[in-house]
């Protein structure tokens, strides 16, 4: 089977759009822990200040990680487009097999989620493993059960639900921050304060609406990976066309993603 460098192409470009999504949303997650550890500290009446008191919620190295992990998957899709060019089949099966080899020395060792890790320790092999000459179809085949492993441990580690993974992260932050202003408003309300009552209200429902804003992203984060593996599957099985629509997804979160963070930094700078 031969299959167009065009209906191939998408998914180098997917991958890179949710290097921008990862980044705005490890971001965001890390400015909502650090807010909380904050407040968390000024309330403790420590005196002692230094850095480890306000920990992230996604490490420095962790996000970077990720950055790599899924520019290493972008790298990927870009040897995909090149399938189908005439008489490169030797030097294309090649290429496919130096990833591999980076990959066995990079992001399989990262030290990050053990199912990431397991992911591109799979992806490496099958890449090194490939026969000279193999063709699309055959890559397409030998690569998917590991594409889809690594991309489906990376929405897992993203989180299902409010309880799990970066998302419950997220979520668990968010409570403590809405608490700091149920306690401010216990406070106006013994002193019968209406006008500083009715503003910490208002305060605490734009926070409510940040919040489930946010999640929202994460989740559209998930969805977006479990998209492309997907898309892969399908390509594996012979569709024609399988990356244009989850590419104009993963563009169309992003997009959405960058607004609601933007949307979420000018509330808090009116505040």
């Amino acid at each position: 089977m031969t299959t167009p460098s065009v209906d191939l192409n998408g998914f180098g470009r997917a991958a890179t759009g949710l290097q921008t999504d990862v980044g705005a949303t490890f971001t965001e997650a890390n400015r909502l822990a650090r807010s909380v550890e904050v407040d968390r500290f000024v309330r403790s009446g420590t005196i002692g200040l230094t850095e480890r008191r306000f920990p992230p919620a996604v490490p420095v190295d962790v996000a970077a990680r990720w950055r790599t992990a899924l520019g290493d998957l972008a790298r990927y899709g870009n040897l995909l487009a090149t399938l189908t060019g005439s008489g490169r089949g030797g030097m294309q099966t090649d290429a496919f097999r130096q990833l591999g080899t980076q990959l066995n020395s990079g992001s399989t060792d990262a030290g990050f989620d053990p199912g990431i890790s397991a992911g591109f320790a799979a992806l490496a092999g099958a890449l090194v493993d490939l026969k000279a000459q193999s063709s699309a179809r055959d890559i397409l085949r030998r690569t998917d059960p590991d594409v889809r492993r690594l991309l489906v441990a990376m929405a897992d580690a993203v989180g299902n639900s409010d309880a799990e993974g970066l998302r419950g992260t997220v979520a668990s932050n968010w409570t403590a921050a809405l608490s700091a202003y149920q306690r401010t408003y216990a406070v106006a309300a013994t002193e019968k304060s209406d006008s500083r009552q009715r503003q910490i209200v208002a305060d605490y429902l734009a926070g409510v609406d940040k919040r489930d804003a946010q999640l929202a992203a994460i989740a559209g984060l998930r969805s977006s990976l479990l998209g492309l593996a997907d898309a892969h599957t399908a390509a594996a099985a012979g569709s024609r066309r399988p990356f244009d629509e989850v590419l104009k997804d993963v563009n169309d979160r992003v997009t959405r993603t960058e607004a609601t963070y933007r949307a979420m930094e000018k509330a808090g700078e009116r505040r």
